[in-house]
């Protein structure tokens, strides 16, 4: 590069940075809302079908549009158009905290967005995984940076220093697994599976015998997992071919994640995990909440994922990405459980609060008709998503109102005080920070646990 082409670079970059500045002076005097640009994440497992559909995006090459990504993670922040200036959101926040997200947020979080919020759209089941909490991730996070092992890199397991408890609402029919089924029932289900009865016989009804059973299927070489695993798939796929399982089987999930994780040679030993943790079957509405150590996998639908500002991730199988067997062991909750969610809603259906005991996270649903009027009841930032409709968000300071159709994504800022109005039919998803945490709730598991395990 020459000394004036050198010279007009450094001269642009000079002025962007003039002019940034002085578009977050401007917004942080008078703060107003934003729409959001947000990017989408093409993991293998990705819908092609559902994210681009909403977002009105062609996909003409069917490519697997996994996750939309609404928040100010590092690894993929939404962009603002701050004046006719990009800028990610993640810098707009440094820049300006407390125009953004508020006092009482950053008194509490410090100056960063303490949630992130996502459309989950999963053709095929993620990995078997697990999510750290604070202490676990502060200090796994410290630990690869000692080991020198860069953020970007495939086999890190630490990306940030935050958990990542996660609260996720099913936009379609959702199958999942979560947690560990009761003791005595992951004992029949061994005991009525031929090729694993043996294991059976080895499992103390506690915490410790589970962790041990666990333990031992984690650990072991893979030419023990093709033994048991061989003759228990040929035999399942030869009564599927018989008489079809049901999506509420989890024989029929362990098939499907079959096909698309094992090799030739080499079971995926997350398969064990079909027969260990409990399926669950949710409809367009329904939730869950995953606290820290609970294992899981999401296996087919789409949802929206409301999470602590993380992308921790440990995983034990069904994935070509990275897996830590003994991070994820170290991590695992090994108590049967599984948690669900308790939302509050208006008696005509019409708003739904979902309540999840975790500091940083909040979401609510609002069913809105043309014509009506909303007032935002929060004093937190905003991050919405248009699932349906049209909607127009009035700041109520006398700032130019914003409208957003379906698929589009909007903040409002905390000192704003943001109403909806319905111009079109609408539903409304919101995240913010609640002001107080709720504790948990534990609902009735068959009306959760829509299975029927052989």
């Amino acid at each position: 590069m020459s000394h004036r082409q050198a010279s007009r670079t450094a001269a642009r970059i000079a002025t962007r940075k003039t002019a940034s500045a002085t578009a977050i002076e401007a917004f942080a005097r008078s703060p107003r809302p934003l729409a959001l640009r947000c990017s989408v994440q093409h993991y293998g497992w990705g819908d092609p079908v559902f994210i681009p559909r909403l977002i009105g995006r062609a996909n003409l090459a069917r490519r697997p549009f996994a996750e939309l990504w609404i928040g100010a993670h590092p690894d993929l922040p939404a962009t603002v158009d701050l004046d006719g200036v990009d800028m990610p959101l993640d810098q707009l926040i440094a820049a300006a905290p407390e125009a953004l997200l508020g006092l009482r947020t950053v008194n509490r979080f410090g100056p960063r967005l303490p949630f992130l919020l996502k459309v989950l759209a999963a053709r095929q089941p993620l990995s078997i995984q697990v999510h750290p909490n604070r202490s676990q991730a502060s200090q796994g996070f410290e630990r690869e940076e000692r080991a020198g092992v860069a953020v970007t890199d495939p086999k890190r397991n630490y990306r940030d220093r935050n958990h990542k408890p996660e609260l996720l609402v099913a936009l379609s029919d959702f199958h999942a697994l979560l947690g560990f089924r009761p003791w005595e029932r992951i004992a029949e289900t061994l005991a009525a599976t031929p090729e694993l009865a043996a294991l059976s016989e080895h499992l103390a009804p506690s915490a410790a015998g589970l962790q041990t059973l666990y333990r031992r299927l984690m650990r072991m070489s893979q030419q023990e997992v093709n033994a048991l695993l061989d003759p228990l798939v040929t035999r399942l796929a030869q009564e599927q071919a018989t008489r079809p399982f049901g999506q509420d089987d989890y024989r029929f999930w362990l098939l499907k994640a079959d096909r698309s994780f094992s090799i030739p040679g080499r079971r995926d030993r997350g398969l064990f995990s079909f027969l260990l943790l409990n399926l669950i079957h949710l409809r367009p509405g329904e939730a869950i909440f995953l606290p820290a150590g609970q294992l899981h996998s999401y296996l087919q639908g789409a949802g929206l994922e409301l999470m602590a500002n993380s992308n921790n991730v440990l995983r034990g199988g069904l994935t070509p990405k990275h897996i830590d067997v003994d991070e994820l062991l170290r991590v695992v909750q090994f108590n049967p459980s599984w948690t669900a969610v308790v939302e509050q809603q208006s008696s005509d259906g019409s708003h739904r609060r979902y309540r999840v005991p975790a500091p940083e996270l909040m979401l609510e649903q609002r069913q809105m008709h043309r014509g009506e009027v909303r007032d935002l009841e929060v004093d937190s930032i905003v991050l919405g998503i248009v699932l349906q409709g049209t909607v127009e968000i009035d700041a109520g300071n006398g700032s130019q109102s914003l409208s957003r159709k379906r698929g589009e994504v909007f903040l409002i800022p905390a000192p704003c005080r943001g109403r909806l109005h319905c111009r079109q039919d609408a539903r409304v998803y919101l995240a913010s920070v609640p002001e107080h945490v709720r504790g948990p709730w534990q609902l009735d598991s068959q009306k959760w646990l829509r299975t029927a395990h052989p």
